[in-house]
């Protein structure tokens, strides 16, 4: 199927590992030029000596989005690499906070989670949704959690905080439906990135299950009976990016091999 997007421009913010390369990777494929903006200038330049014009051209942007200063140098980027044709697709896709209990959660904590998780999409759409407007063209995504709809212990700020990202854009994409633009967000489950291992070597150390015990039990509480890839995760992105998803909006569409039982 031909996505229809090939010549469009893209934004894809944590760009550098995971998830977010691999969404930079799938629109590529399709034609789209990227801009990949991470923290990770190594990882960024690793990908894009792996990328570079093999289908449109790549750009990268070292930036940290939980900081104003870089937020702003972000879009200037943007706004001077695109400035004869605009931002066409956006995706948000920040990285998660540090693991904590609600109680446990210190006001900077809270503050510094909201600049990175809430404030930087906030910023981001405010800055792109103008030109999108214009052209009568746009998607924004937003890559989320499963823990918007069913907290996870011990990721206080990601569970609240994503939430209300969440509410925000599903208001948001009300507003912009009538100009051609859909804002959708995309949760993942389990996807095998860096960051899910992480979280699971720390409940390991908590639990005190041995690693094989552990595994088996996390992949069990999986329908699919097994971890999702980034790449996997990134064709839903690349899709709902497409002129074929035009009337796809205001949704969260999970990537989670089943895992969420609920129906809504």
């Amino acid at each position: 199927m031909d996505l229809g997007i090939r010549g469009k421009k893209a934004l894809v913010t944590g760009a550098s590992k995971g998830i977010g390369r691999a969404i930079v990777q799938a629109l590529s494929a399709e034609g789209v030029e990227v801009i990949a903006a991470s923290r990770d200038q190594a990882n960024l330049e690793a990908l894009a000596a792996g990328l570079w014009r093999k289908n449109a051209p790549l750009h990268i942007f070292s930036a940290d989005l939980s900081k104003e200063s870089s937020r702003k140098e972000l879009i200037g980027f943007v706004d001077k690499t695109f400035k004869d044709s605009g931002l066409d697709i956006l995706v948000h896709n920040v990285g998660g906070p540090k693991p904590t209990d609600t109680a446990q959660t210190s006001a900077a904590d809270w503050q510094a989670g909201f600049e990175q998780l809430f404030q930087s999409v906030a910023e981001l759409n405010c800055a792109f949704l103008p030109g999108m407007k214009e052209r009568r063209f746009g998607r924004v995504l937003c890559v989320t959690s499963l823990s918007v709809m069913e907290p996870i212990h011990g990721l206080a700020i990601s569970n609240s905080l994503r939430a209300a990202v969440t509410a925000m854009l599903k208001g948001l994409a009300s507003e912009v439906a009538a100009h051609n633009i859909t804002v959708n967000c995309v949760a993942p489950g389990a996807i095998a990135t860096d960051r899910l291992t992480d979280l699971m070597a720390a409940r390991m150390a908590k639990s005190g299950q041995s690693e094989e015990d552990y595994n088996r039990e996390y992949l069990a509480s999986i329908p699919a009976g097994r971890l999702g890839t980034p790449e996997e995760f990134a064709s839903v992105v690349a899709f709902l990016a497409s002129v074929q998803a035009a009337y796809i909006t205001g949704s969260t569409i999970c990537v989670d091999g089943g895992k969420r039982r609920s129906t809504y």
